[in-house]
């Protein structure tokens, strides 16, 4: 269907598209001004995304993150919980006429707050700003003042969720950590007190190695004089083992200790000069003679202290051996003794740094949760959100709803289309030849001529006939 045509049917049926367009535009006037006005409040918050925690001091939120914060924030706010509040604020639980309609609703059957809270919703829009982090909220009601009070009652209530949402897992974890700071002061107590123990029982003072090098030097000095000692053990051995070879074999006098002594090299001259003396008086004078006595007796004594020097000698030498050895074996369990008190003190070093690595554990633990614990308390205790009112909600002087002049043009517009509807509907049911095209295209009947409406030659005076042939030449009306 062509436009021209289109515009010959609804001329063709210009009365029935006023009357339609009429009756529309009538029955939005009326609806318009006979329905009851509402009024819509509308306030403004801004949501700050770099948060406001005085103890951490966070950077801003990545841009990636901060639309779905706000978001977040957009379903806080058209939350049960926050409708909840408003209707505690606002004090309408207690509102008579409220209370009726509730009642005649639901007969009194539910709960009221949660009524009150699924009704305010239903006249609440959210909707955040597209570039920015300001979130608009409006509320539509009949009383322009109420939908101010109830739009601000929504800000004022989500400020106090958001604050809650905040400092309610603040309380819960203070309350844990409070428990935790416990159980580790006690751990620490336990700790400290095992150390303790240790030291006092033990006698370990600390960690310093300056002990365990000393006793570390003494044993290496005790080594030495062991050494020393058997040196000398085998020595003094060597020597017995030459005494009683010399003295096994009647030859004392080739012994190592008579060779050095002096007093036997003495006694041993002594000796042989008396010998000699001896020799010769025996050879001059007789046994009884007083001379040979006296050399007899001078000869026998040398032989008598030469013999109790070598015995002498002997049990020196005996003695020096007996002493080295015991010395040795002094010298020995020293060592031993030395070597375990090392060995000891370096078990009880060993022990003694797992229990302060256990103690310094236990205080690190402590002083991280104590002070976990405090930032957590204070946290609890926040008073400030990273959300404020940008604009308040006023009471609105024109309603939002009916708009007469926006409900006028979407009537025409509705009628017009009605009526073209109904035009177009009734040129379908009864089709009529309204023009020469419709002919030819409906019947194929080339149209040669066409005789002027009455009226239209009236108006124009004009005798003539107006002719309009298909491309064929003119010719005179019949």
């Amino acid at each position: 269907m062509r436009f021209s045509q289109l515009i010959r049917i609804l001329w063709a049926h210009r009365l029935t598209s006023f009357y339609i367009l009429t009756a529309v535009l009538a029955v939005t006037i009326a609806a318009s001004l006979l329905l009851p006005k509402k009024y819509k409040a509308e306030s403004a918050i801004v949501v700050d995304v770099r948060g406001n925690d005085p103890l951490t001091q966070e950077g801003a939120m990545p841009a990636q993150l901060a639309s779905s914060y706000l978001a977040t924030q957009v379903d806080v706010i058209a939350s049960h919980n926050v409708a909840l509040k408003v209707v505690d604020r606002i004090k309408l639980a207690s509102d008579p006429e409220f209370i009726r309609k509730f009642q005649e609703a639901h007969d009194g059957a539910g709960s009221l707050r949660d009524w009150g809270a699924d009704l305010l919703l239903k006249s609440l829009t959210v909707r955040p700003s597209r570039d920015s982090n300001v979130i608009y909220m409006t509320f539509k009601s009949k009383d322009p003042q109420r939908a101010a009070d109830i739009c601000n009652a929504f800000a004022e209530s989500y400020m106090q969720t958001s604050l809650e949402l905040q400092v309610d897992p603040a309380r819960r974890q203070a309350g844990w950590f409070d428990q935790q700071v416990n159980d580790l002061r006690v751990a620490l107590e336990n700790a400290q007190h095992k150390l303790s123990a240790y030291q006092g029982e033990h006698g370990v003072i600390g960690t310093d190695d300056t002990r365990l090098d000393v006793e570390t030097a003494r044993l290496t000095e005790i080594s030495n004089h062991l050494v020393a000692a058997q040196a000398a053990m085998y020595d003094a051995g060597t020597r017995q083992r030459q005494m009683r070879e010399a003295l096994a074999n009647d030859r004392a006098d080739a012994s190592v200790n008579v060779l050095i002594n002096p007093l036997l090299q003495n006694l041993k001259t002594e000796l042989a000069r008396s010998e000699a003396k001896f020799a010769d008086v025996a050879q001059r004078y007789d046994r009884n003679h007083p001379q040979y006595m006296s050399a007899r007796a001078e000869l026998e004594s040398l032989r008598s202290k030469v013999a109790t020097e070598v015995d002498n000698a002997t049990a020196t030498v005996a003695r020096e051996a007996q002493v080295a050895r015991q010395n040795t074996a002094d010298l020995q369990r020293a060592m031993e003794g030395q070597r375990k008190r090392i060995l000891d003190l370096q078990h009880n070093q060993d022990a003694y740094s797992v229990l302060k690595r256990d103690a310094d554990g236990a205080r690190e633990a402590y002083d991280s949760a104590l002070q976990r614990g405090g930032q957590t308390r204070l946290q609890s205790r926040l008073d400030q959100t990273n959300i404020a009112i940008l604009n308040r909600a006023f009471a609105p002087i024109d309603p939002s709803f009916p708009l007469l002049f926006l409900n006028v043009v979407l009537a025409v517009i509705l009628g017009s289309m009605l009526a073209t509807g109904v035009s177009v509907a009734r040129e379908r049911l009864d089709r009529r030849i309204r023009w020469r095209d419709d002919l030819l295209e409906g019947a194929g009947i080339a149209v040669l001529a066409e005789l002027p409406r009455e009226r239209a030659l009236k108006r124009r005076r004009d005798p003539r006939l107006v002719r309009i042939v298909n491309k064929e030449p003119r010719v005179k009306p019949a």
